[in-house]
């Protein structure tokens, strides 16, 4: 899900706009807004390289293929641009790009992002004991790919994780299903 900015768009271009009339510098405009003129000058150089539809804000996150990511990290790594400067260039949070770039320094693959599919929207459906157990096993010797069992067994990611998490520190007995509800009397009295 996309993220709620601290400022409004409209905030945003007028502080852009201000700045290019030369009503004020970045430090001025900084401080009547309570940020840093650092912050605006990210916003002034976003703002000229994409004009005001820069600062609108999506309800989901935004997914980069793996070739645009390389392609970013090389334009870095060569020198020729700056991280503030590919930000404002592709309207990516310097942050983003960061990771990429520190992910290939530590030479972790750079990969597009994959929901795979609607694993965490399906609706959850119960398992037997053996079908939990399957599920773990799979998991465990997939190098702990929750999203991958749970797009293959039609299973919820929360439900994967939670069942990998259990079978690890307690063993297969902790997938069995307790029943939730009072206790019997018998289990009370003793």
């Amino acid at each position: 899900m996309g993220r709620k900015p601290k400022y409004s768009k409209k905030i945003k271009i007028k502080a852009c706009e201000d700045y290019e009339k030369g009503y004020d510098s970045f430090g001025g405009i900084a401080d009547a807004i309570g940020t840093t003129k650092e912050v605006v000058r990210r916003w002034y150089i976003t703002y000229k390289e994409h004009g005001p539809s820069a600062f609108e804000t999506s309800n989901k996150n935004r997914s980069y293929s793996k070739e645009f990511k390389l392609s970013v990290i090389e334009e870095y790594t060569l020198g020729n641009y700056s991280l503030p400067d590919l930000s404002a260039k592709y309207n990516i949070s310097a942050g983003v790009i960061n990771n990429w770039i520190n992910k290939w320094y530590n030479g972790i693959e750079i990969n597009a992002y994959d929901p795979k599919g609607d694993v965490y929207t399906m609706k959850s459906r119960k398992a037997t004991f053996e079908e939990r157990l399957e599920i773990v096993k799979w998991v465990i010797e997939n190098d702990m790919s929750y999203k991958d069992a749970a797009d293959k067994y039609a299973i919820t990611y929360a439900l994967v994780y939670k069942w990998t998490r259990a079978y690890i520190n307690k063993g297969p007995e902790a997938l069995k299903y307790q029943k939730r509800g009072p206790k019997p009397k018998s289990e009370i009295d003793e």
